[in-house]
């Protein structure tokens, strides 16, 4: 018995090794970006979100964080604040926590460059140490502008996001969610300044200078971290731009991008794409580990929304959506209430109102009033939401088919039966009657006795 418990216990080491030393394989569910962790794909131009998968999930945000930082640098600039030509000089708390292994332009204490020029940094080549100079300049120290940072993010309604530092390396309590970075780049790219800092590939820098007079570094160029938008990359995927990569082990492979194929634009969030995946079972192929990152799975994203989305009329202008009863109306006593724009939207095909749950709202019901004539033709009379899934299209207004003219026939009528309704009228009309059949009834008796006494003076004679 005592052999064949440790007989068992062997093998249980055994299969425990044999399956340690196995290769991960993680199954494609068919699913667009299946081996990120958290995804969004959104609308470029409305916001609506198409596409989510775990986007509340709290994450590390990596250098994604530097979307943030750029965007807080570009209203500096809008402001007035900074210029861009400022001359910039790298303090030592701005290099306070730096690491040797992450990206870096390897900044000496009393280098100078231009903001523009660490601007560029930031977004192309991900450079740590000049976003905490970036902040510095902004806000005066690198507390001050996290504390900018945090109270940007709330506006934004980024509510589960918190920022600790300007550059993204992994730190406690340094942390977001797919869908928040969606919400604070969607704001970023509205602001043209912003979207120049990731437009090119590559971009030129001039030579620094360092504040005791000494030689700096010579002139060069600053290339983008991103290969999707690389044309002489492998990973390159037309139409696609920006906006940021980021990368530690902790927060694994990630990328923010946009993509534009005629009048369709996507925004998408692709969040930890792991890196230490030997292989991937893919409709039956293998693929190795590099081919499996974020730019393959954000371009897999992508090619499976141009193929599933097109902008497409879901709901026309014109709809009667409601009849509504009206009075002293000289033409009808309904109204056709129809719907004054269309819903264009990036949909599947075959989506239409069927698949919509809708919400009228009329604007004389929430009043508690009748809808009553004249109304003219375009009228806003209610409006009316449409909610699918959870996308949210509307308010979209409810406004008259046609004009209805005020009868005046209907308007005297119903004053009358109004006023014969009303109680002191009533009281009127029955204290008349008692009145007339008083006088009537005195009329009579005042006959009666007025022949009487016309009798009686012939009977005496």
């Amino acid at each position: 018995m005592k052999k064949q418990r440790i007989l068992t216990s062997i093998l249980l080491s055994l299969l425990i090794l044999a399956l340690l030393g196995t290769p991960l394989a993680i199954a494609n569910d068919g699913s667009p970006a299946w081996m990120a962790r958290a995804v969004v794909l959104a609308d470029a131009h409305t916001g609506e979100i198409l596409y989510a998968r775990n986007e509340h999930d709290r994450i590390d945000p990596a250098s994604t964080t530097k979307i943030m930082t750029a965007l807080l640098a570009i209203e500096a600039l809008e402001r007035g604040e900074v210029s861009i030509s400022d001359q910039v000089t790298t303090s030592e708390t701005a290099l306070f926590d730096m690491i040797p292994t992450g990206a870096s332009l390897e900044l000496q204490v009393g280098e100078i460059m231009s903001f523009e020029a660490l601007l560029y940094a930031v977004m192309l080549r991900s450079a740590n140490d000049a976003s905490n100079v970036v902040a510095e300049h902004v806000s005066g120290s690198v507390d001050s502008f996290l504390h900018l940072m945090n109270t940007r993010a709330r506006e934004l309604g980024a509510y589960n996001t918190n920022f600790t530092n300007t550059h993204g390396l992994t730190a406690y309590n340094h942390y977001s969610t797919a869908y928040d970075l969606f919400l604070i780049t969607q704001y970023a790219i509205s602001h043209p300044r912003f979207v120049e800092l990731y437009a090119l590939q590559e971009r030129p820098h001039a030579a620094s200078s360092m504040a005791d007079g000494s030689e700096g570094r010579y002139a060069g160029i600053f290339v983008s971290t991103n290969r999707l938008t690389d044309p002489e990359s492998d990973y390159y995927f037309p139409g696609a731009h920006g906006v940021k990569t980021g990368f530690t082990s902790a927060a694994g492979l990630c990328l923010i991008s946009t993509a534009t194929r005629g009048d369709v634009s996507f925004l998408a969030v692709v969040m930890g794409v792991p890196v230490d995946v030997a292989e991937v079972e893919h409709t039956g192929e293998t693929l190795v580990a590099e081919s499996v990152n974020h730019f393959t799975q954000t371009a897999h994203l992508y090619e499976w929304a141009f193929y599933t989305f097109a902008y497409r009329e879901v709901l026309s202008a014109d709809t009667v959506l409601a009849i509504v009863p009206v009075e002293f109306g000289e033409e009808a006593d309904s109204i056709d209430l129809i719907t004054a724009e269309p819903i264009i939207s990036l949909a599947r095909e075959g989506t239409n109102l069927d698949h919509f749950e809708r919400e009228v709202t009329l604007f004389h019901q929430e009043a508690g009033t009748t809808l009553s004539a004249p109304i003219t033709r375009g009228d806003v009379l209610g409006e009316v939401t449409f909610t699918y899934g959870d996308r949210t299209f509307g308010p979209i207004a409810l406004i008259a088919a046609d004009s209805i003219t005020l009868s005046r026939v209907e308007v005297i009528q119903h004053e009358v039966e109004e006023t014969l309704q009303s109680g002191w009228v009533q009281f009127a009309v029955i204290a008349f009657i008692a009145l007339f059949l008083l006088f009537v009834i005195g009329g009579i008796i005042r006959g009666v006795r007025k022949r009487k006494r016309k009798r009686a003076r012939m009977g005496r004679r």
